[in-house]
C-alpha cells in the first residue's frame, strides 16, 4: 500500500513538473516570436499619412546617411528635440506631399525651410514667388504641389533656437520616372552566331524607382530577370526574336526586341503529311522551313520541280520563305499523289514529303481516363474527310503482343469535314499499349494511323487513409505530442488511485 502511495506522488509530482516545462517552452517560443517580428506600431507616427499616394524611407536604413539629415537638440535649455527624421519620399508630377518637422513641444518655434539650400519659409512668411507651397499646423508640415521638375529635390527644415542650437532635419523628394529602355545589345554587338557558341543579351533601362527586367522570346516568357541574359551551345531553335521589358509600376512598361540568328542547314517540317481533298476540290499544301541564311525553297513531284501556273498552280511563299504554301485547284484524278518540299542553303538541304489523298486523313490522338471509373481509358482520333465516313476502326493490343483486338465506334460528332472517333477501354489492366486506328469513306480505306504508345495505369494514385491520417496528424506538431504525455499521465495517476481506493476497502 505504501509503494502505491509513494509511486502515485511521484507520478503525480512529473506529471506537473513536466506540464510546467512545458508551458514554459510553450511561453520561450511565443517570447521568440515576438523578438522575431517585434511590436506594431500604429500609423500616422510623426503626423504623416501613410495611406498616401507616395511612400516614404528612412535614408539611415538605407545608406547610413540619416545622422547627416536628422539632428535632436538635446543640449539645449529648453530641451527641445526634432523629433521628425529624414525621407526620401517618391512621388510624380502633379503630386502633393507632406513634409515633417515635429518636435517634442507645443511652444512656438521659428522654423527656417529651404529648399536646396533657397530659403522659401522664415516662420510663416513666405520667402519664395512660388505659389505650390503651403504651410500646415503652425509651420508644423510644409505641404508642396510638384508642378514641375523644380520642386523635386531636398527640402531642410531647421529650428532657430539659438545662435548655436540649430537642429535640422532634410527631406527629399524623387521624381517618379516611368522606364526607359536605353540599350538593347547582344555579344559584341552581333546578331549572328554559329551552332554551339554562346552569346549574352544586355538591356539597360532607366527610371526611377529602378525598373524590373524580364525576358521573352517570341512572346514566350523566359525564366530569366535581371539585366542579362545569356545562351549557351546555340541550337537553331535559339534563333528568333528577344525582348526585353522594363517595368517599375510608373506608367507603361517599356520594351525592345532584337532579333538574333544562327547559322543552321534547313530543318523541313509539313503542315499536315496527309492532305485530304475530292475530285473538283482545292488542296492548300504547307511546308515550314527554319534556315539561316535563308534558303531556297521549291516543290516538287516525281523528282520535277512544279511552277507557278495559274489558275491551276499556285504557288506562296511567306516570312521570308519560311512559309511555303502550294495550291492545287480544280483537282482532278491526276493530281493525287506525293508531293515534295525541298529546301536548300550553302549550309546544307532538306526535303519533306506529303500524300494527297481521297481516302479519309488521320490526324491527332487523344488519350483521356473517365471520370467513372480511373481504370477506364478513352481513345480519340480526329479525322478528316471531304466525304462522308462511314467508318471508324481503333485497334489496341497490349505492349509486346502480336494480335490487335478491334473496336468499331460509331460515325458521328463531325464538324467543318472533320470527325472525332472515340472509344472507350473498360476496366483496362495497367501497363503500356499500342493504337492505332483507320477510317473509311467512298473511296475506301485509309491507311492506318502510325502507332502511338498510351499507358493504360491510373492518372492519379489516392493517397491511403492511414497516410493521411499521418499526415494530419503531422501537421498538429509540437502541441500533439505534449498533448499525448498530458493524457497519458491522466490516465496512469486515475488507475493507481483507483488501486488505492480498492486496497483501502479491502
Amino acid at each position: 500500500m505504501k509503494f502505491i502511495i509513494a509511486a502515485t506522488l511521484i507520478l503525480s509530482l512529473f506529471c506537473i513538473g513536466h506540464i510546467s516545462i512545458e508551458a514554459q517552452k510553450t511561453n520561450e517560443k511565443l517570447k521568440d516570436e515576438e523578438d522575431i517580428y517585434g511590436d506594431l506600431k500604429e500609423d500616422g507616427e510623426d503626423g504623416v499619412q501613410q495611406d498616401q499616394e507616395d511612400y516614404y524611407v528612412d535614408p539611415k536604413n538605407d545608406n547610413g546617411e540619416g545622422d547627416d539629415y536628422a539632428e535632436e537638440a538635446n543640449n539645449n535649455d529648453l530641451n527641445i528635440k526634432l523629433s521628425s527624421k529624414a525621407m526620401v519620399i517618391v512621388s510624380e508630377l502633379g503630386g502633393i506631399v507632406k513634409l515633417p518637422c515635429v518636435t517634442n513641444t507645443k511652444d512656438e518655434i521659428v522654423r527656417i525651410w529651404t529648399k536646396d539650400t533657397v530659403p522659401i519659409y522664415q516662420g510663416n512668411i513666405l520667402l519664395s514667388e512660388k505659389h505650390n507651397l503651403k504651410l500646415l499646423e503652425n509651420g508644423t508640415f510644409l505641404q508642396v504641389i510638384l508642378e514641375d521638375i523644380d520642386d523635386f529635390g531636398k527640402y531642410s527644415c531647421k529650428l532657430a533656437i539659438s545662435s548655436d542650437i540649430s537642429p535640422e532635419v532634410v527631406h527629399e523628394v524623387i521624381r517618379k520616372i516611368a522606364p526607359n529602355i536605353t540599350s538593347l545589345t547582344a555579344t559584341n554587338n552581333d546578331v549572328v552566331f554559329n551552332v554551339g557558341q554562346s552569346f549574352t543579351l544586355t538591356c539597360q533601362a532607366s527610371g526611377y524607382p529602378k525598373p524590373k527586367i524580364s525576358w521573352f522570346k517570341d512572346n514566350d516568357r523566359l525564366g530569366t530577370e535581371g539585366e542579362s541574359l545569356t545562351i549557351e551551345n546555340i541550337k537553331a531553335r535559339h534563333a528568333g526574336s528577344y525582348r526585353c521589358l522594363a517595368d517599375n509600376n510608373v506608367g507603361r512598361p517599356a520594351h525592345s526586341h532584337i532579333q538574333i540568328f544562327v547559322n543552321h542547314a534547313p530543318i523541313v517540317t509539313l503542315e499536315k503529311y496527309i492532305v485530304n481533298s475530292d475530285h473538283e476540290n482545292d488542296a492548300e499544301l504547307v511546308c515550314e522551313v527554319k534556315a539561316y541564311p535563308i534558303s531556297s525553297v521549291v516543290w516538287q513531284r516525281t523528282g520535277q520541280n512544279i511552277v507557278s501556273n495559274e489558275p491551276k498552280i499556285i504557288l506562296k511563299r511567306e516570312r521570308d520563305n519560311e512559309r511555303n504554301i502550294l495550291i492545287i485547284k480544280n483537282i482532278n484524278e491526276a493530281d493525287f499523289g506525293q508531293y515534295t518540299c525541298v529546301a536548300t542553303n550553302s549550309l546544307g538541304k532538306q526535303s519533306k514529303t506529303l500524300n494527297l489523298v481521297k481516302t479519309p486523313a488521320l490526324r491527332k490522338f487523344e488519350k483521356n481516363h473517365t471520370n467513372e471509373n480511373a481504370k477506364d481509358v478513352v481513345l480519340q482520333w480526329r479525322v478528316e474527310s471531304k466525304q462522308p465516313v462511314s467508318e471508324h476502326e481503333i485497334q489496341y493490343r497490349k505492349k509486346g503482343e502480336t494480335n490487335w483486338k478491334t473496336a468499331s465506334p460509331t460515325v458521328d460528332n463531325v464538324e467543318n469535314d472533320v470527325y472525332l472517333i472515340k472509344h472507350t477501354l473498360k476496366n483496362l489492366e495497367p501497363g503500356v499499349y499500342e493504337t492505332r486506328a483507320r477510317s473509311k469513306n467512298n473511296h475506301g480505306w485509309s491507311d492506318y494511323s502510325e502507332i502511338i504508345p498510351f499507358d493504360g495505369n491510373s492518372s492519379s494514385m489516392d493517397v491511403p487513409a492511414q497516410q493521411r491520417t499521418e499526415q494530419i496528424e503531422g501537421a498538429v506538431g509540437e502541441s500533439t505530442s505534449s498533448g499525448k504525455k498530458i493524457v497519458v499521465c491522466s490516465w496512469v495517476q486515475l488507475f493507481l488511485i483507483g488501486l488505492i481506493t480498492a486496497s483501502l476497502r479491502c
